[in-house]
């Protein structure tokens, strides 16, 4: 289990937790007493008292409905008591970066190196589609001459296992030879000196506020914005380099 994951079912462990001493006055209550009533009430829990969102409410249940169908499973309980709840997202438009706050982002002089580093990461990812455990994993032997002379990313995405074949854009290509010699590459053989995402998105909330660019910056923005402002620019800079 990933790090991250098992921090969200920590949380949402002790969110149960609080709510059944809130509920029932206790610290516990047996599998057998959980019905729909408590996936209701948890939720308005979620809602009021832990301010969450309506999507990140029901994100919390359906971490819990995932322990209460291994309990199924394992025949602690006979069936699912949260079956009837059904909780539905609120659909969120989620808008990649513009040009200008990309070449914000970019023109930008940091006083710090960490924040340097991880903004160069981001803007790689922009321009490459990359997912953070992709660009954390990437190799130089992973970077092979393609077909039209120039440079492309040749592997596997670890999520999916399919092949990634991507052409690299001048200023991905940039941003590579700015860290060939950092020592943290030297010593992980990685392409760039890639954080934890944790601290990445804690480094790009820092600079969003020191940017001041309006949306949040974490790594699936970067891949959004690579979707749906760079891939466009993409295919015509494969188009160029074929002329």
């Amino acid at each position: 289990m990933f790090k991250g994951t098992h921090t969200r079912y920590v949380t949402a462990r002790s969110h149960v937790g609080d709510f059944i001493k809130v509920q029932y006055g206790r610290d516990d209550i047996e599998f057998s007493a959980l019905n729909y009533e408590f996936a209701k009430n948890y939720y308005m829990y979620l809602r009021t008292v832990r301010n969450c969102s309506n999507n990140m409410a029901i994100k919390y249940i359906s971490n819990f409905k995932k322990i209460i169908l291994r309990a199924v499973a394992k025949d602690l309980i006979t069936k699912d008591p949260f079956k009837l709840f059904i909780g539905k997202k609120t659909k969120v438009r989620k808008q990649p970066l513009t040009r200008l706050e990309l070449k914000r982002l970019g023109d930008f002089v940091f006083d710090s190196d960490r924040l340097d580093v991880v903004r160069d990461i981001f803007i790689f990812q922009c321009y490459t589609g990359l997912a953070y455990i992709d660009v954390y994993q990437l190799k130089w032997e992973d970077i092979k001459d393609g077909n039209d002379g120039g440079l492309w990313i040749m592997s596997s995405r670890q999520k999916s296992k399919s092949q990634t074949d991507i052409p690299l854009l001048p200023k991905a290509v940039e941003i590579m030879a700015k860290y060939k010699n950092d020592p943290i590459c030297i010593q992980r053989r990685s392409v760039l000196p890639v954080r934890s995402n944790q601290k990445m998105n804690e480094y790009l909330k820092e600079i969003t506020e020191v940017c001041e660019i309006s949306t949040k910056l974490n790594t699936h923005k970067a891949r959004r914005t690579f979707a749906q402002s760079h891939l466009i620019m993409v295919f015509l800079f494969m188009l160029l380099r074929k002329c």
